[in-house]
């Protein structure tokens, strides 16, 4: 899959599934711009990536205003928006009577209500483009988790955003979402870390994927690379869920 010349945005692209994304589109040829919450996370991120060629667009994404400022800096860059890709996300777990307004804030804020938010600042540039959305959801929102009512809540918002969206921009602007179960990224490395035997954690994580194994950041970028691509050219208000088969009885 080519993307030479489109540009793209990623938010949350300095790490996790959202950095193996810009390290996708870059490698097939786009131009990127990369956001972190903040001017020096952005800039870490992207020298991390050896990324003179990549642009940076922090801001909190968790406000309507930062929502703004992050697309403003890629159409600033670029002159125009082809991919749309929100990535940008936090998970936190709490059981409902540990949850007060401000953790229920935090996490809707920057899950639902910024992929909401980046779309709308995104779109008048995207409709111009003929471009493509992806927004980056969760199996914990198609499916219930213990002690995490306020992501899952979040996550099944982003799914049906989704289809509304697609439904709303057809046929100029193509939105569709990706539901990864556990990915092996530095936030499940910290809850394996965390637990009395990082070993068992993991041999548990994959024991739950019938393919035997949890995904790697950069399986979830091929998913997205493609539903953002030519070949996905008829496909809209899709959800597709990439999580080693742990979904198929639900």
């Amino acid at each position: 899959m080519s993307f030479e010349g489109k540009r793209v945005l990623v938010t949350g692209g300095s790490k996790g599934i959202g950095r193996a994304t810009v390290e996708a589109f870059r490698e097939a040829g786009a131009r990127v711009a990369v956001n972190g919450r903040t001017t020096e996370s952005t800039a870490e991120g992207i020298a991390a990536l050896g990324g003179n060629d990549l642009i940076a667009a922090p801001g909190d994404i968790g406000t309507a205003a930062g929502c703004e400022a992050v697309v403003g800096a890629a159409l600033d860059a670029f002159g125009g928006l082809d991919v749309l890709v929100n990535s940008a996300g936090v998970a936190m777990a709490r059981s409902i009577e540990t949850c007060d307004e401000s953790f229920w804030d935090e996490i809707i804020d920057i899950n639902l209500k910024g992929t909401f938010f980046c779309i709308r600042a995104a779109v008048p540039a995207l409709r111009e483009s003929r471009g493509s959305i992806v927004n980056v959801a969760s199996t914990s929102g198609l499916a219930g988790d213990p002690n995490l009512s306020v992501y899952c809540a979040s996550k099944a918002g982003v799914v049906m955003l989704t289809k509304a969206l697609a439904a709303e921009f057809a046929p100029e602007v193509r939105v569709n979402s990706v539901c990864p179960g556990w990915v092996y990224t530095d936030m499940a490395k910290r809850y394996i870390n965390k637990s009395d035997d990082p070993a068992a954690a993991l041999a548990g994580i994959n024991a739950e994927s019938p393919m035997g194994r949890i995904a790697r950041p950069d399986e979830i970028a091929a998913s997205i690379l493609y539903l953002s691509s030519e070949a996905a050219g008829i496909v809209t208000g899709a959800n597709l869920t990439i999580d080693g088969g742990s979904m198929v009885s639900c």
